[in-house]
């Protein structure tokens, strides 16, 4: 029986006999929908796209995550890294040191610049980390121990050179002739990196792991960088870690990654996002209005033959899916219209990048990404449907419950 409800109700909006109010109200029901699904469609892309960037320019700059052991230094670092290597989750992993320290070239009157200095394994570090792909004038696997590696930033602001030879006052102290003082350590400048992150291309250098190390005391890492396989399968690669190095209870290794340390980054991303879709959503709730005012609308030009239907045999259940009918096939035009337009908008906009963002505003996001994902076109596309549906059913009651005798006295 599903098919007469189907048939009338395709018949009621095919037919020209409608007045030519209620062809704008639906005109404007339709277009009301599609608005609302093509800008929900586009923040949703919009959001998606800020969000993937951010954190992949995140990740790409050092390992997805860092594995530390509590009470210092790792015992025993080789170790630790042929465990992580052999996990079929994780896809590289690298040995590193990190200090803190004042920055001062041998140039006069060149400025300080206080500096994060990271001591990284040249064999290894590039598996975790392409922050320094852009590295000039020699490969990163080439730094020998003595010599740092600085941003382009950094050495703008400092006036630095390849060959150039800088000091570094580490926060660690040294028992001198005056007392005790931060330890001095020189170093040359072997190479020049951009990563188009402000922070990393001004405030971060990079030694080797040896004189890191040597600098400490010490002949073990501090820290391992994890690569996993990708983004989505960094928790995975990471319980997989854990379990590895502590067994099944909880040892004495931990990890953290850059979603703990900016985790008020991410949630404020997440609740812009839904705070966008809530809002904008009321675009397509007030459309489904529209769709009240057309049935009622119908209902009282077609009072007559609903009268017939009733008298034929049509129980008040079938005039009432009628209507339904009626309200989604009016909110399914309007939703194929907004996605037919939302979705290649995107692409061509994500794909030819033609939004382009200020430098001044992302220093390593250059345009507007919009990057779709399936379970959201999904969401978009089943949120209007229903909300006509129940905006539908009011009117398809009040037509359910028409007396038939009433109705064809009243013509």
């Amino acid at each position: 029986m599903a098919a007469f409800e189907s048939f009338v109700a395709e018949r009621y909006l095919k037919t020209r006999q409608k007045g030519a109010f209620v062809r704008t109200l639906m005109r404007y029901a339709r277009w009301g929908i599609a608005l609302g699904v093509f800008v929900l469609v586009v923040a949703q892309a919009l959001m998606n796209g800020f969000r993937e960037e951010i954190q992949a320019n995140l990740f790409a700059a050092t390992g997805h995550f860092t594995v530390f052991f509590f009470s210092g230094d790792l015992p025993d670092t080789s170790k630790a890294l042929s465990t992580l290597r052999a996990l079929p989750q994780v896809k590289a992993a690298s040995a590193m040191r990190f200090e803190r320290g004042l920055l001062k070239s041998q140039l006069e009157g060149a400025p300080v610049e206080a500096v994060a200095v990271k001591g990284i394994d040249p064999t290894s570090a590039r598996g975790t980390s392409n922050l320094l792909d852009s590295l000039a004038p020699k490969p990163l696997e080439q730094l020998q121990e003595g010599e740092l590696l600085v941003g382009k930033d950094l050495a703008r602001s400092v006036g630095l050179r390849v060959g150039d030879r800088v000091s570094i006052a580490f926060m660690r102290l040294d028992l001198g002739l005056s007392g005790l003082q931060p330890r001095l350590v020189g170093f040359k400048v072997a190479g020049i990196f951009e990563s188009h992150n402000g922070e990393y291309d001004q405030r971060w250098v990079f030694i080797h792991l040896n004189d890191a190390k040597r600098l400490a005391a010490t002949d073990q890492a501090e820290f391992i960088e994890v690569r996993a396989q990708n983004i989505d399968s960094i928790e995975e690669a990471k319980t997989a870690a854990m379990s590895a190095l502590n067994g099944a209870g909880k040892g004495p290794y931990g990890s953290t990654d850059l979603r703990d340390t900016n985790r008020a980054l991410f949630s404020a991303l997440k609740f812009q996002r839904i705070l966008f879709m809530l809002i904008l959503a009321l675009i397509v709730v007030l459309a489904a209005f529209n769709i009240v005012a057309i049935l009622v609308l119908f209902i009282t030009e077609k009072r007559r033959d609903l009268g017939v239907l009733l008298a034929l045999g049509a129980t008040p259940r079938q005039i009432q899916r009628i209507f339904e009918h009626q309200g989604v096939r009016i909110c399914l035009v309007g939703t194929a219209w907004g996605l037919g337009l939302a979705l290649p908008t995107c692409w061509v906009l994500d794909h030819w990048k033609l939004v382009k963002l200020p430098p001044s505003l992302y220093d390593f996001i250059t345009y507007v990404p919009f990057k779709l994902a399936v379970i959201d076109v999904v969401m978009v596309a089943i949120f209007p449907l229903l909300v006509a549906w129940f905006a539908s059913r009011y009117p398809a009651r009040r037509a359910a419950r028409m007396n038939p005798v009433d109705a064809l006295r009243a013509e």
